[in-house]
């Protein structure tokens, strides 16, 4: 008897452990698979601050001109006054959000007609000369900015940028106030290099749309009419130049992101 109740006590642990080895696979499966009750799901990744805006932009361009000249001028000239008048700009632009500090775009704006006064004094022959005309440009740029931070939505930035301007001078008037004589100049457009550095803060309406306030200085290089023609075609030379063109611009704009920022991920039980 005691070797019969040995053999079953011997059969009936070999049979536990076949169950249960057979068994704890398929236990473990469905705990690392996370179909067990009371598991954790795996969150999906964190929202990318990628992707594509685009913008729109209104503002004023305060320009300033540097100097003025034309084949007349020498020791004995003065320039007593060279400014051009504040005028209205508008642009457009596409972006892309590379990472949540950083972002580039591509703009393009017309800065609308402006006029532009000079006044010159030439000291051997004691007479003046005042020049007039009306000046309009555009302006395209490639930009960088770094974002500084998001704090309860606002975000300030700096940013730069290159690319190029095209200014026209059309309408020139040039009038002697000696002689009572007047010129005329033919319309052109000069293409140059520009660049622009940025400083503004913009403020996130919602996960999409941000307005956006800036301050921008510009440079557009240089101007020049075509030919200069008295009245009365008694004299005549080739052109005024309306030089180191440079504009303190104030700009508002809205920039609206194309990507949806998802919900708020949660764990779920």
């Amino acid at each position: 008897m005691n070797t019969n109740r040995s053999s079953y006590s011997l059969g009936a642990a070999l049979g536990s452990a076949i169950v249960l080895a057979l068994c704890a696979p398929a236990h473990a499966a469905d705990i690392y698979s996370g179909g067990l009750k009371g598991g954790y799901d795996v969150p999906p990744p964190p929202p990318s601050d990628r992707g594509i805006y685009f913008k729109g932009y209104i503002g004023q361009a305060n320009p300033d001109v540097g100097s003025m000249w034309n084949e007349y001028y020498s020791d004995d000239v003065r320039v007593h006054h060279k400014d051009i008048k504040s005028s209205p700009l508008y642009g457009l632009g596409v972006g892309w959000q590379a990472r949540h500090w950083l972002r580039f775009d591509l703009t393009g704006e017309y800065r609308g007609d402006a006029a532009f006064f000079g006044h010159d004094y030439y000291t051997n022959f004691n007479y003046t000369n005042e020049y007039t005309a009306d000046i309009k440009s555009w302006l395209g740029l490639a930009n960088a900015y770094i974002d500084m931070g998001n704090w309860c939505g606002f975000t300030p930035y700096i940013g730069a940028g290159i690319g190029f301007s095209s200014i026209n001078v059309s309408g020139f008037k040039d009038v002697n106030g000696r002689f009572n004589g007047v010129a005329f100049g033919d319309d052109k457009t000069t293409t140059n290099f520009a660049w622009a550095v940025h400083a503004g803060v913009s403020y996130d309406v919602t996960s999409q749309m941000a307005i956006d306030l800036s301050y921008r200085y510009a440079d557009l290089g240089s101007a020049k009419t075509g030919a200069v023609v008295a009245y009365d075609g008694s004299d005549s030379y080739a052109g005024h130049h309306i030089r180191n063109i440079t504009s303190n611009d104030l700009l508002f704009g809205v920039r609206y992101k194309l990507q949806r920022e998802p919900v708020s991920y949660q764990v779920m039980k």
